[in-house]
């Protein structure tokens, strides 16, 4: 009987997946997913009346010789008092200096500023310039960040000029595997009507692996920029309490190869999404298996291993150990949520990369 019932559920689940894959295949073609993304995304879009309605540009960029990077973003509030934008750099060891921006941001054909930072849109689809002159707030330990108060710490004078070229063309989020999708949602025993709640985490999305290059001036301190990065372009709604825990992981191996490994759970819903490049091309993944290893408070991630497998059935077995992580604190919908932002070093074989691991936990 137990056998009977087993084949029985085996047999129901092969069925749920193939009515499940076959429908988002139909969708995929109705709505014309799968298409190149033409240049017009890379501007602002309409926004919806929603309060949490957000349109955010995020670049990230590491050097693998000197081990140094950072990252960036701006989010676009068009229902709210004031946009959010902020800049952090991974100056070596547990050392970050930090900008944070308020008010609003100024838009027009060429791109963003806001405050002392702005991102020049050279190219569409293909290449940006990031551009930050200011004081930073110099921190010596990322983890003591949200304890610090910024009228008592030192600043330092930066700038920051970069230049980023996308490695391949942009991975458009919706373009996914429909029968890796379907698998995942069978196998979390998914309730159809929590799928809807994915839209709380930016519904329009797309990501690029870059090149970056350029120079960072800190203080009297001029370093020579040669590395590269990753970039997120979304829109929608951005409710920050509504995950109970995303991962975002990037990484580049020089230009051999990146991936991107994003996980986002909501209520029944855990789903993961993401990409391989490699010679010139995006390949959705097929399969993901991530295992983190956290320090003692639970949140704080130390290490990870991770298996992928993507649509042109490359596997690949990569390892990554957290450099310097960056606690954040937000509060939304009354309720308190981290995100730590770590520099992390990868490897793959005898081969070492380095990106941006990102955990967001929620506290209550």
């Amino acid at each position: 009987m137990e056998a009977s019932a087993a084949r029985q559920e085996g047999f129901g689940g092969k069925l749920k997946v193939h009515a499940l894959s076959a429908s988002y295949a139909m969708l995929k073609r109705a709505r014309g997913i799968g298409i190149p993304l033409e240049p017009e995304v890379e501007y602002l879009h309409d926004p919806t009346a929603d309060f949490d309605f957000n349109e955010s540009f995020y670049f990230n960029f590491t050097d693998p010789k000197r081990q140094v990077g950072g990252w960036t973003r701006i989010g676009i509030l068009p229902n709210q008092d004031g946009d959010m934008g902020a800049i952090m750099l991974y100056a070596g060891g547990s050392r970050i200096l930090a900008a944070l921006q308020t008010g609003k941001v100024e838009c027009d054909e060429g791109g963003l500023r806001f405050g002392d930072l702005s991102y020049r849109r050279l190219e569409p689809l293909k290449r940006w310039r990031l551009e930050f002159r200011g004081e930073m707030m110099d921190v010596e330990n990322a983890r003591k960040l949200p304890e610090l108060k910024p009228e008592v710490l030192l600043t330092q004078g930066v700038e920051v000029d970069l230049e980023a070229e996308g490695m391949a063309p942009c991975f458009d989020f919706k373009d996914s595997d429909p029968r890796a999708l379907a698998e995942m949602l069978v196998r979390a025993r998914t309730r159809l009507a929590d799928l809807r709640k994915v839209s709380k985490v930016s519904s329009e999305h797309y990501e690029q692996a870059m090149r970056v290059s350029g120079t960072i001036r800190i203080g009297n301190r001029e370093i020579t920029f040669a590395g590269s990065g990753h970039r997120d372009h979304s829109w929608g709604i951005r409710d920050w309490a509504a995950p109970r825990l995303w991962t975002w992981l990037t990484c580049q191996f020089g230009e051999e190869l990146a991936f991107n490994l994003s996980r986002v759970a909501i209520a029944s819903v855990d789903i993961y999404n993401g990409f391989v490049t490699r010679d010139g091309a995006n390949y959705p993944l097929r399969r993901a298996q991530l295992e983190t290893g956290f320090e003692d408070d639970g949140v704080t991630q130390r290490g990870l291993a991770l298996r992928l497998e993507d649509t042109g059935g490359m596997a690949l077995e990569v390892t990554g150990d957290a450099l310097c992580v960056i606690p954040l604190l937000m509060e939304s919908g009354g309720r308190r949520t981290l995100v730590n932002e770590a520099l992390t070093e990868y490897h793959w074989g005898d081969r070492v990369g380095y990106g941006i691991a990102e955990y967001l936990h929620q506290l209550g």
